[in-house]
């Protein structure tokens, strides 16, 4: 048991996340807490890559997740992951809340397999309107990304595209899918914005061209676990929205050419 005066031996010399000295290592405490237990979480841990992981078009970030690779990218915060996780658990809550008060429409949380060998689990279906939805709790600057003309990102789309192949492939029609994005740091539902498209035989085209480059993908992976290619050998994109949530991010290698990817930083 630490002693009250090894506890404060360790305080930062000025407060800097609390009301004192003591009050600030105490944050550490906590924070610590919560960092522990995020970094076990089943999704953390998890090797298999889903639906919404191999629709990013930084061929390194996937191919180096499905090598194992060890992750360098030590400056992510798992914060927006836990609030994600934690409003995903209880607006599945909700919706079926509503099926027992309404009668059945929803379908939240449900495993699906848009792909043998490849699952994931859909946020939800809705019945009436035959419609895919995903839920995104992101902050206003990510979510302005969202509602400008272009869209969300690639990853983004693909994910539900992804998902909506996998509630055709259990029999279910997929006329629509969505994006719900909620407020994660509003104080309002005010924020919430949807973002739809109907499902077309274009979006088939585009799932399949998804699954044979995630073939590819698996094979160069193969190539960096057998020390036949070096990770760095393989196409990098970085992106700025991306990089700093990537397990290789390691902007320090650009300087000295250690392990990890310097994303944006050695970019250009």
């Amino acid at each position: 048991m630490t002693t009250v005066a090894e506890f404060m031996g360790s305080a930062a010399a000025s407060p800097l996340n609390g009301s004192s000295a003591w009050a600030s290592r105490y944050a550490g405490e906590l924070r610590r807490v919560v960092v522990e237990h995020a970094a076990r979480a089943p999704r953390t841990l998890q090797v298999a890559l889903g639906p919404s992981e191999i629709g990013h078009e930084c061929d390194r970030q996937v191919v180096g997740k499905m090598a194992g690779l060890p992750t360098t990218n030590h400056v992510t915060d798992p914060w927006p992951s836990i609030m994600g996780t934690a409003g995903h658990a209880w607006l599945a809550d909700a919706f079926s809340a509503d099926n027992a008060r309404h009668g059945l429409r929803w379908v939240p949380e449900q495993r699906v397999e848009p792909a043998p060998g490849l699952t994931g689990t859909a946020d939800l279906y809705d019945a009436t309107w035959r419609a895919l939805v995903d839920h995104k709790f992101l902050s206003d600057a990510s979510a302005a990304k969202v509602r400008a003309p272009s869209g969300p990102a690639v990853h983004y789309l693909v994910q539900i595209l992804l998902y909506g192949r996998g509630y055709r492939r259990l029999g279910l029609p997929v006329d629509r899918v969505a994006l719900a994005v909620w407020p994660r740091t509003g104080s309002s539902l005010d924020g919430l914005y949807v973002w739809e498209r109907p499902y077309t035989a274009e979006d088939d085209r585009i799932v399949d061209e998804v699954l044979v480059r995630t073939r590819l993908r698996a094979a160069v992976a193969e190539q960096v676990r057998g020390g036949v290619l070096s990770i760095t050998q393989v196409p990098a994109r970085p992106d700025p929205d991306t990089c700093y949530f990537c397990p290789l991010y390691r902007p320090q290698s650009a300087r000295d050419g250690g392990p990890g990817c310097p994303g944006t930083a050695g970019a250009g």
